[in-house]
């Protein structure tokens, strides 16, 4: 009896997801994969053996191989919910260092978010927000702020200042907040004295 016998690679999907795509020039699904060798006995598959090489990314759509770095690309969809979580994010660091029961400020929050693109977003996520640990925020808040146009950071923390001045004057704690989220949003230190004064004089009027 002739036994045929060898290896041949086998390539496992192991993960699946949306990405932008480097070749479509889009969002399209994908397959993360490994490759795994196998000893065969007449051409079938028996006795796995060592992995292929690392892990890939391979698109739905163009059947395009790429390495897992390309899922650090923001989809479409993530550039889309940046504005709503940039400043939302923004807002409850400032809104945390004043007053964060003031029926006011909570409304404006939540509306501003709500506008900027986050219709799911309600005061007990702001409750959430308000929790969180303000390094990871500040964090959070640089990682984002690259993807927006210097002016769209600018009015972000408009907005943030603007709903600290609901309660009254701004105090020594929420002037240093502002700043911190300033710099977070890479704003210089011009540029973040000059917002806050835009929102002083807009609340004094």
């Amino acid at each position: 009896m002739l036994i045929i016998f060898g290896w041949r690679v086998v390539f496992f999907t192991i993960g699946k997801g949306l990405f932008h795509c480097p070749s479509c020039g889009g969002d399209r699904e994908y397959r993360r994969r490994q490759g795994r060798r196998f000893f065969t006995l007449f051409f079938i598959p028996v006795i796995p053996l060592t992995k292929a090489g690392p892990e890939f990314v391979e698109c739905d759509t163009c059947h395009g191989r790429y390495s897992l770095s390309v899922l650090s690309l923001p989809t479409a969809a993530d550039l889309a919910a940046v504005p709503a979580r940039l400043l939302r994010t923004a807002i409850s660091q400032v809104l945390r260092s004043g007053d964060v029961t003031h029926t006011g400020a909570r409304e404006r929050t939540v509306a501003l978010v709500r506008a900027a693109g986050d219709g799911s977003y309600d005061e007990s996520v702001l409750d959430a927000d308000l929790v969180r640990p303000f390094d990871e925020v500040r964090q959070e808040i640089g990682r984002s702020s690259a993807q927006l146009a210097p002016e769209a950071r600018e009015r972000f923390l408009q907005q943030a200042a603007e709903i600290a001045l609901i309660d009254g004057p701004l105090t020594f704690s929420e002037r240093e907040t502002l700043a911190a989220v300033g710099a977070d949003l890479t704003l210089t230190h011009v540029q973040i004295n000059a917002v806050i004064e835009i929102a002083e004089r807009a609340a004094a009027s």
